[in-house]
């Protein structure tokens, strides 16, 4: 079977957060380009070359074989991109000015 189907399959079946966050971690040290949102990261494996994609498919094989309560401080977690808190608008207040009827007269021109 092909190698990058291998690769596909095996991280189709993977739950484990641990295992993830150690993918991930071998990803960002490869400089592999991947995208990341709410739903977590992707990254294309089509595009990788037959040696990386078979030391891809070596490490995963290798973790989901292994105990990885030594591997943890390892991992490289995701950061949560926290948003930019909006600012306030400050609400003008105007002056309530009395004017007379020749002073609105002139002021209703402005506005035309």
């Amino acid at each position: 079977m092909d190698i990058k189907k291998q690769i596909h399959n095996k991280l189709a079946t993977i739950n484990d957060s641990i295992i993830s966050n150690l993918i991930f971690t071998f990803i960002k040290e490869n400089n592999i380009a991947y995208s990341e949102n709410k739903n977590g990261i992707f990254f294309n494996v089509s595009l990788l070359d037959d040696k990386l994609a078979n030391e891809l498919l070596e490490y995963i094989n290798t973790i989901s074989k292994t105990n990885n309560i030594s591997e943890i401080d390892q991992i490289i977690v995701p950061e949560n991109k926290k948003p930019m808190p909006k600012k306030k608008k400050e609400k003008k207040n105007y002056k309530n000015h009395n004017i007379d009827k020749l002073e609105s007269t002139i002021l209703s021109f402005s506005f035309q």
